[in-house]
């Protein structure tokens, strides 16, 4: 109760009160002590969704019916970015929001790809920049890039200079850069069509982890070209033309339909696309 009323700025007893109405109104007990834990009751979680959506849409439409201007507002957005993305576009989103909203507040959220809609939805983010998945189905979307798959090495590198063949691809240690602790990436679903498989011997958290990697040793990095290039400075690798097919998946600019009226998410919207075409 303590930890809800301070989340609400009410006062403790304000909840409780609220709280015994609403046990009133559904006669249910809503929520209930399970060891030192408050848990919701059954009717509680089915109710969850619904509420969470009629509660947002009274949101979306005050905010709709406010005016927004860049040049004034000091409104929090906050924008869906897997790292790697974030590495490559946020500094240019940034400095076109810090020119044209000097008032505004940006923050770059790290989020699960099967969380977004809901993350979406729930307000927890303004915006997301991923590729599309079934996770994506039923939000508002608008392509932005499309990307091909490169494989990076160290200069130097024994059987890689300049190209790399299949063989030679299949017969080396790979490293992977995903924030899961498991799981195939786009090239081993790519390796699949053709009943391959890789070794991945190596696997890190994040992309520029993976990157130095390759710098220091003869593992080799499949990686979205665009990355490759953001990463050169960082490591010196040579990169290579992916000796197989995947087919492409462009990165798109992900929204919930509840937002589509707000005018500083559809600012935000055209900001971010712009800024995107002209990287």
């Amino acid at each position: 109760m303590t930890a809800a009323a301070r989340h609400l700025h009410l006062s403790q007893s304000a909840v409780s009160h609220a709280l015994a109405r609403l046990r009133l109104a559904f006669d249910d007990e809503l929520f209930v002590r399970a060891g030192n834990a408050i848990v919701p009751t059954a009717l509680a979680r089915s109710i969850i969704d619904p509420v969470r959506d009629a509660l947002h849409g009274v949101e979306q439409a005050l905010v709709a019916a406010a005016r927004f201007d860049p040049a004034t507002s000091t409104r929090a957005f906050r924008i869906g970015l897997r790292q790697a993305n974030e590495a490559r576009v946020f500094a240019g989103i940034v400095a076109e929001v810090v020119r044209a909203a000097p008032g505004v507040t940006l923050g770059s959220v790290n989020f699960r790809r099967s969380e977004v809609a809901e993350e979406l939805a729930r307000g927890d983010l303004d915006l997301a920049i991923d590729v599309a998945s079934d996770a994506t189905a039923g939000l508002r979307a608008i392509p932005l890039q499309t990307d091909t798959m490169v494989v990076a090495a160290r200069r130097g590198h024994p059987r890689i200079a300049g190209t790399v063949d299949l063989p030679t691809y299949l017969a080396a240690d790979h490293v992977q850069a995903s924030p899961r602790p498991s799981g195939p990436g786009l090239e081993d679903e790519g390796l699949a069509a053709l009943g391959e498989t890789r070794r991945v011997a190596i696997r890190c958290q994040n992309i520029w982890s993976a990157w130095q990697v390759v710098a220091q040793s003869d593992l080799i990095l499949t990686l979205l070209g665009t990355h490759a290039a953001t990463l050169l400075p960082v490591a010196d690798n040579q990169i290579v033309p992916l000796p197989f097919e995947i087919a492409p998946r462009p990165l798109q600019l992900l929204w919930h339909p509840a937002a589509e009226r707000d005018p500083g998410n559809a600012w935000l919207r055209t900001l971010v696309e712009a800024q995107l075409a002209a990287a």
